[in-house]
């Protein structure tokens, strides 16, 4: 049991930053049948493989935040010091992007493709959403309101579709969903390392 309790704090591992949060909307979870009972009971099967998995995940875990924290501490003292930090500005925006790297819903935790697209999903969304709102303020056609309703209503299935389909492939493939996720962290902390070594 001690093993899967790390098991699932590593899972919920903390958000360092502040950032976008991408939640999976409770109702498609629920609907997705992954209660926490499921999710219990996928990590009670953790083979031996997986585990040393979650342990590896959890070192690069710490070495991120350790470099994040680093490279904070270095652009604060470039600053102080007047140095021009211009050339890394879009190294830097991906840096604190990737502070955020530990996004958590309900328990799932996402790469950053999958936050890159559900962000980008749930983008298309509010644009949709808004111009409902100026369709209304000009008292568009009624069938013209009504189709870009049915428009943002499947933009919202897909996306909670999307979501299901994070959970679920984790729920019933979590060795596989682990492989993934010792991938992304590693590619971010290879990233941070670079940045941290060339910031001045």
């Amino acid at each position: 049991m001690r093993t899967i309790r790390r098991a699932v704090a590593v899972m919920l591992a903390m958000i360092v930053a502040a950032g976008l949060f991408v939640a999976v909307p409770a109702a498609s979870a629920g609907q997705s049948g992954a209660s926490a009972q499921a999710v219990a009971a996928a990590r009670g099967k953790l083979t031996d493989a997986d585990k040393a998995k979650l342990e590896l995940l959890k070192n690069l875990y710490k070495q991120i935040a350790e470099t994040e924290k680093a490279i904070r501490a270095k652009v604060k003292a470039a600053r102080a010091a007047g140095k021009d930090l211009t050339p890394y500005t879009a190294d830097l925006k991906t840096a604190e992007r990737y502070s955020v790297h530990r996004q958590v819903s309900h328990g799932l935790m996402l790469t950053e493709a999958e936050r890159q697209q559900l962000e980008a999903m749930d983008t298309s969304i509010r644009s949709l959403e808004r111009q409902l709102l100026q369709l209304r303020k000009a008292k568009a056609p009624q069938a013209t309101i009504d189709a870009l309703k049915a428009q943002i209503k499947a933009a919202r299935s897909a996306r909670d579709a999307f979501a299901k389909s994070i959970r679920t492939a984790a729920l019933n493939q979590f060795s596989a969903r682990l492989d993934l996720l010792v991938a992304d962290a590693n590619m971010k902390l290879a990233f941070l390392q670079s940045l941290l070594a060339r910031l001045p």
